[in-house]
């Protein structure tokens, strides 16, 4: 297993790539093929080039981002990623891209669900930013962050916002609340019910399903 994030330090190195949605459908595929075994699925993807990638090297830096968020699943998470629709697909990706990056389940929280139900229809990079500065107090470590790092951040977050659909699109940052099935719904609550927050779930919706499925 991956040493797990800090609680009090965000992990910021998920800008290599953005939701990558067919890259960790097929990482987790070959990872249930191979056993739950990480040492044969990376054989297995490098060997077999299941992520498309030119160079040795780059199917080595994205196989590691690749586990960084599968490895954070639960087996019940992994197979609908695998096995599920491409809706299931998508909404498990971010669900594996939000427990790993605290900092971008922070942000779709705090940020981005507020603007939801303060019936603000967009979100602008100015709310990323406005977030990021408030975060300064709380996390040191984003002080260091350079200005360019921090437009690299903003610019991979709305692509994942993007590819994931809870934005139209990362130019236009209009908001979209997925909708998940009762099969999906059941299986966050038994994780932990706090992560349907990331779909624009309300607080009285969510404690309502915790009380009904948990």
């Amino acid at each position: 297993m991956m040493e797990k994030e800090n609680n009090n330090v965000y992990n910021m190195a998920f800008t290599a790539g953005a939701a990558m949605l067919s890259e960790t459908h097929a990482v987790a595929e070959a990872y249930l093929d191979c056993g739950l075994d990480w040492e044969l699925t990376k054989e297995k993807t490098i060997k077999e080039n299941l992520m498309s990638k030119d160079k040795l090297s780059s199917n080595q830096r994205y196989f590691q981002l690749m586990k960084q968020r599968i490895e954070v699943l639960n087996n019940e998470e992994i197979q609908m990623l695998v096995h599920g629709s491409v809706s299931a697909r998508r909404q498990l990706i971010l669900l594996a891209i939000c427990k790993a990056y605290r900092l971008i389940f922070d942000f779709i929280n705090e940020n981005v669900r507020e603007c939801f139900y303060n019936f603000q229809e967009k979100i602008s990079y100015a709310n990323f930013n406005e977030f990021f500065n408030e975060k300064k107090y709380e996390h040191p470590e984003m002080e260091k962050v350079s200005e360019l790092s921090i437009y690299k951040m903003r610019q991979v977050i709305f692509r994942i916002l993007e590819q994931t659909e809870l934005i139209e699109s990362a130019e236009s940052g209009e908001l979209r609340r997925p909708y998940l099935t009762e099969e999906i719904e059941r299986m966050i609550v038994k994780d932990d019910a706090k992560w349907l927050a990331i779909y624009l779930y309300s607080n009285n919706e969510i404690s309502n399903l915790h009380d009904l499925y948990a």
